[in-house]
């Protein structure tokens, strides 16, 4: 039968469910494309937010490494004044204190030891010539000619010298080992190195 010969209440029933079939095909779409746009929206922004948090890390772990590396500046100034503040402090005592240890009898004759020794492992074994404070006794003599003789050394001249007020300079064909304090704190960098190894040790640098 065809449209012209259906009556018209049959005609306008097909038309609707003809109409309800396509609007339902038409919700149907509607609602796969709504869906697939809304899995692409979903997809879209957890790629977005993973990004978003590999950059806070990123971010997160730079600005951790800068503020590890302030810290660590910032500790090594700090280290560096206190052992400038503590070499400021310790070298204007050290003359002094040079001074005490060798006014120290049992001090004194570890010095003269110490001076021989290194001497005796720098120049050959004769004709040296040792000069000593004015104020030389004669026990500081015996002393230092026991340590001589400890070490094997033989044909020693010594003199008084008033150029020196402690410790001893001992010389052989123009090679000189100065023992006096002054010519060991000549070397500044080095004697402040030393000290620093000591009050490190101490651990007086620290804190």
């Amino acid at each position: 039968m065809n449209d012209a010969a259906m009556p018209a209440d049959v005609l306008v029933a097909e038309i609707r469910r003809h109409a309800d079939v396509q609007q339902q095909l038409l919700l149907a779409a509607a609602a796969a494309e709504a869906a697939a746009i809304n899995e692409r929206a979903r997809e879209k922004a957890l790629r977005q937010l993973r990004r978003t948090q590999a950059e806070l890390r990123a971010t997160g772990a730079e600005r951790q490494r800068r503020l590890d590396a302030e810290l660590d500046t910032q500790a090594r100034r700090e280290a560096a004044a206190r052992a400038r503040a503590a070499l400021d402090l310790v070298w204007p005592r050290l003359a002094p204190a040079l001074q005490r240890r060798w006014a120290d009898a049992p001090a004194r004759a570890a010095w003269v030891e110490a001076l021989v020794a290194q001497a005796a492992a720098r120049l050959p074994a004769a004709d040296w010539q040792v000069r000593h404070p004015r104020d030389w006794s004669a026990d500081d003599g015996r002393g230092l000619q026991a340590a001589l003789q400890r070490h094997g050394i033989e044909t020693v001249q010594t003199l008084a010298d008033d150029a020196i007020d402690a410790g001893l300079v001992i010389e052989r064909d123009g090679v000189r080992l100065d023992g006096t304090p002054a010519a060991l704190l000549a070397d500044r960098a080095r004697t402040e190195a030393e000290l620093l190894a000591l009050l490190g040790e101490a651990g007086a640098l620290h804190g």
